[in-house]
Order: C-alpha cells, then sequence, then structure tokens
C-alpha cells in the first residue's frame, strides 16, 4: 500500500506543482519546479526501459544446460529521479527510487544531500555511488548495449552509506575548452557481497560425487557475477552487530585527468562537436580498499579454513565476529576518447585479496599447508568503441571485455578433500555489438544487441570419475549468447 501511495503520489506531483507557481516549466528530460526567489529548486523525472530479451545457453555434457533457454518482455530499469536544492544552491539533495517487480514496491539508490559551496569543494552524506569503475558511475540510462560489461559487473562496487569529498579543478585554458582535475575520496561502509566470496561460481549439480555436465545452480548469478568481496550496502542494514555491520569500513578514491577538456560521464559522444580540431581524452584511476569477516561454514571458503584434520569444531569468539579476516584492494584504471561521434571507452580492473585467520581458529590451522588460501589475485579488461553513423541519430557499437579469476587451492564441501584449481567466479569473455536509434537523445531511443559470452567454471570434481587427494578439478565450459531489443524513454 505505501509503494502504490508513493507511485501516485508522484505521478500526480507535476500537475499539482504546475498549478501552484508559474516558475514551473517542462524540459526535455522531466519537469522543473523552482520558487520565485530561487531558494527552493525540485527537478522531477522518471526513466523506463522495456526489453524483449532472447537468451540461449550451452553447457557441457549429457546433463548440460542445453534447453534452459527463453525469450520474454520485460521492464529491467523503472527508475524515478528527484533533485534539486533546498534554501540555497550549494545545499543539494538527490533521492533515486527503483521499482521492483515482481512483488511491487521500490528500493532506494541514492539518497543524499551535498553541501557545495565551490566547485574545488563538495561534502557528499548519505547513500551514493561508491566512486570505483567509470562503468558504474555513467548512469544506465547513458549507456549504449543494454547492460554494462561483464568485466564491470564483476568489479564494480555499486552503492554505499558514507561520506565523500569531491571537486573540479580547472587548470589551464586550451584552444577549445579548460584542461579539468576531478577528484573523489570518501569513506563508507565495508559490507561483503558474501559471506564466502563466491562471485556467482554456479555450484555444480552433482550425481553420486560426479559431474557429467555443466548445469549450474543460480545462472543468474554465474552470469552476472553477483556476490564476491566487494562493497554491496545498498540495503537497510539495522544498526546492530551482524557481518554486514561488523565495525569495518572502505575507503575510496578516484581522480580524473581531462587534459584538453572535460568528457561527459556518458558512453558515447554525446557533444559530438563538428570542428574536427576540438577532441575530448580522459584518463582515471580508482582505488578501494575494504576490510571485513567472513565465516564461510557450510561453503567452499569455509572448508578452505574450518574442514581441516587438526581444527575440529572451534567456536567463534565471544563477539559473535566471523573469525577469517579479509582484506580487499580493487584498483582501476580507464581512459576514453571522443571525436566527431567517435568514443572509445577502455577499463584495466585488478584486486587483491587476502586471508588471516583470528583467534583459536588461527592457532589451530597449518601456516604451511598448501591448500590454505592467504591470497589471491583477480583481473578483468574491457573495451567499447561506438560511432555516430549519422550525426546525433544511429550509432553503431562493438565490444570486448573478459574477467580472469585467480585460482587457488580448496577443500571439498562435506568431505575436505582438498582440491586443486578453484576460483571464486567463472573465468569469461564477452563479444558484443549494437545499434542505437536516438529519436530524441537518451530520453527516447530504440537500441538493439547481441552478445555472446563463454566461461570457464572452475567447479567440477572430474567427469566419469570419483575425486581423489589433490584432484584438480576440470574446468568445463558454458557459454551463453542474448539477443536484445529495447526501448528508453524518459519524462
Amino acid at each position: 500500500m505505501t509503494a502504490r501511495c508513493l507511485l501516485l503520489a508522484l505521478f500526480l506531483l507535476p500537475a499539482v506543482i504546475a498549478a501552484q507557481d508559474p516558475e514551473t516549466w517542462l524540459r526535455d528530460d522531466g519537469l522543473r519546479w523552482r520558487t520565485n526567489d530561487g531558494a527552493f529548486e525540485l527537478n522531477l523525472h522518471t526513466a523506463v526501459q522495456t526489453r524483449l530479451t532472447w537468451h540461449d545457453t550451452r553447457g557441457q555434457g549429457e546433463n548440460g544446460d542445453n534447453g534452459r533457454d527463453y525469450i520474454n518482455f520485460s521492464l529491467p530499469n523503472t527508475r524515478t529521479f528527484l533533485h534539486g536544492h533546498l534554501f540555497d544552491p550549494q545545499f543539494q539533495y538527490r533521492v533515486w527510487l527503483v521499482w521492483s517487480w515482481p512483488g511491487g514496491g521500490f528500493h532506494v539508490l541514492d539518497a543524499h544531500f551535498r553541501w557545495a559551496p565551490d566547485a574545488l569543494f563538495n561534502v557528499t552524506v548519505g547513500q551514493m555511488r561508491i566512486p570505483a569503475s567509470w562503468e558504474q558511475l555513467v548512469d544506465q540510462e547513458r549507456t549504449l548495449i543494454a547492460d554494462r560489461s561483464i568485466t564491470d559487473e564483476a568489479f564494480n562496487q555499486g552503492w554505499g552509506k558514507g561520506i565523500e569529498i569531491s571537486g573540479t579543478a580547472g587548470l589551464y585554458d586550451t584552444a577549445d575548452d579548460v584542461a579539468l582535475l576531478r577528484w573523489q575520496a570518501g569513506l563508507f561502509n565495508g559490507v561483503p557481497a558474501s559471506s564466502d566470496g563466491a562471485q556467482g561460481r554456479g555450484q555444480m549439480l552433482l550425481s553420486g560425487g560426479r559431474s557429467t555436465g555443466i548445469a549450474v545452480t543460480n545462472a543468474g548469478a554465474t552470469e552476472h557475477f553477483a556476490g564476491g568481496l566487494r562493497n554491496d550496502d545498498w540495503q537497510l542494514n539495522a544498526e546492530n552487530f551482524s557481518q554486514a555491520v561488523d565495525g569495518d569500513l572502505m575507503v575510496a578514491g578516484r581522480l580524473e585527468f581531462h587534459p584538453v577538456g572535460e568528457v561527459n560521464r556518458h558512453m558515447a559522444d554525446d557533444v559530438n562537436d563538428e570542428d574536427s580540431a576540438v577532441w575530448r581524452v580522459m584518463v582515471g584511476v580508482a582505488a578501494n580498499w575494504m576490510r571485513g569477516h567472513v565465516n564461510g561454514y557450510g561453503t567452499f571458503l569455509g572448508n578452505v579454513f574450518h574442514n581441516v584434520p587438526n581444527v575440529g569444531s572451534i567456536p567463534g569468539p565471544a563477539s559473535g565476529r566471523p573469525p577469517v579476516r579479509f582484506e580487499a584492494l580493487n584498483v582501476s584504471l580507464d581512459g576514453h576518447f571522443r571525436w566527431l561521434g567517435l568514443s572509445v571507452n577502455w577499463a584495466l580492473q585488478w584486486r587483491s585479496v587476502s586471508f588471516d585467520a583470528e583467534g583459536r581458529l588461527n592457532q589451530a590451522l597449518d601456516d604451511d599447508d598448501p591448500y590454505l588460501l592467504k591470497h589471491l589475485a583477480d583481473r578483468g579488461a574491457s573495451v567499447e568503441v561506438s560511432y555516430f553513423v549519422l550525426r546525433d541519430v544511429l550509432n553503431l557499437q562493438v565490444r570486448w571485455a573478459a574477467v580472469d579469476f585467480d585460482e587457488f587451492k580448496s577443500r571439498m564441501i562435506g568431505t575436505g578433500t582438498p582440491v586443486d584449481g578453484d576460483s571464486f567466479g567463472a573465468d569469461s569473455q564477452e563479444y558484443g555489438f549494437g545499434v542505437v536509434w536516438t529519436i530524441h537523445g537518451d530520453h527516447l531511443k530504440l537500441s538493439a544487441d547481441y552478445r555472446y559470452v563463454t566461461q570457464q567454471l572452475p567447479h567440477g570434481v572430474g567427469k566419469g570419475k570419483a575425486a581423489t587427494a589433490g584432484v584438480e578439478r576440470v574446468a568445463d565450459w558454458r557459454q551463453f549468447q542474448e539477443l536484445r531489443l529495447q526501448l528508453q524513454w524518459m519524462f
């Protein structure tokens, strides 16, 4: 009922506001209302995407995922934005609601207040996007191919609650614009996306301890890299001790250099200047460090630490804190080029995670045990190139992306059998291309794209043979392809 009332209020609000004050007008991206003295401003717009998806899956083996295909219409992104200022333009606010189906209701992504007395210095408090990868910082409505690349899905840090300091400095004048330096730095909650580090590993279906085909238990998590030891703090967590609220924090920062003028946060050349001498280039670097604790009981990570012969059942500390500490460092490097409708976006991702058991668990473990996970490093890369073949109307795109999860030694769930060649996720590569018809910019556009993704799953026990000590798990392949048609409108 609450969600329905809010939805009705948002639809009626423009009409009510328009009848109240002459300082009301409609723009391309929604409605703006401002008091006569300029002390208060409200901007309201809604973005809707309707998508038709054809999805085809192919897994190896007689019991593989073949046949788990579908075609359906969906509303993948329906979102309402409210933003403006209070009392004075330097006191800004933003609320971003995402409508959720099935089940109804909504959840909040952005909910922050910003004090912006000067371009050099801004303070933001509340819930916001973590300053990390470029793709994640670009609004979904300003992308080209329907979903972000698999690399960004695997490494982005999502949203978090905390405080951020940001600013932009003009460095020097160029022939056409001002060179810029932009920075963001913040302190946020450190909430791990999953309790065992698994990032869409797609736990394989087994029969009698053997696998005769690739059929994962959670296809969506495997294909979109759900989970992982990275930040995931958009939920409303209670203010009490838990694994999600553990006194651990994330430090995040991003620095961008725009040497010949600003590159907008858009995957395409949305400025598209006709002057061939005007071009834009930008390089950005981001780093995120988070410390947290994981337990892992009943998971493959729990078996690494708890299912060791001399450990047995060791209770956790009296506080209830999980006994395995991790420290995760994620570094992102990206570059962007714009010229006469041509856009090039590339990114490199690197994540290092270290583990350390604490208390009595640490005393019981053998530091020389090769199946005791201590450190790993995951890598990723992506390139997306697009071009307006018809200026500001018809855009063509191509994309390549890859994710390489580090391998480590683990133990099988339940038996504790040592296993070589495990990882937190499936090594993957993506190949895609698309076309976008911008009828009225991002506010009304049609798009079609195709992508082919191949994934190397790390969790078989060997086809046709039982696991023995130190067996190398068979890394079988699973592929899927998608064709998507999408209409987006914003009002």
